[in-house]
């Protein structure tokens, strides 16, 4: 869904056609810097070690670079099939807590984060799970 935009940044949500193919929707082509893909690449990178997705991550930060970084900070995109719509105003405080944080975490060759010791609550923060407290 990233490399079909031509930002290389999804939009809100897309359908399945009937192909099987991804379609980018007509209602909803905005992108708000949400975490979701981060943390799938993140977990799934984490998980089986195939680096492809942290190779999607590092193709979305360079995306988000490009298109959403303002001078004083992110802002999210009008439509991400069309660059000159340009951006709102406006950037989420989960773009801090969990899509830059996921994006490094999967960058991050050291990181120390055990997916079998801990669990992410629904704003990016690791826990540890809760039988292995003591």
């Amino acid at each position: 869904m990233y490399a079909q935009s031509n930002t290389g940044i999804a939009p809100e949500y897309v359908r399945f056609s009937d192909k099987n193919d991804l379609q980018l929707s007509k209602h909803a082509p905005y992108y708000i810097l949400r975490p979701e893909a981060a943390e799938t690449f993140f977990i799934l990178h984490t998980l089986t070690g195939d680096p492809t997705y942290r190779e999607w991550g590092w193709e979305i930060f360079q995306a988000i670079e490009h298109h959403c970084k303002t001078d004083i900070g992110y802002a999210s995109l009008v439509d991400v099939n069309n660059p000159e719509a340009g951006q709102n105003d406006k950037m989420e405080s989960f773009f801090l807590a969990e899509t830059l944080k996921y994006l490094y975490l999967l960058q991050d060759p050291d990181t120390e984060l055990d997916l079998e010791e801990r669990v992410f609550n629904t704003e990016a923060h690791p826990l540890r799970l809760l039988h292995l407290i003591q």
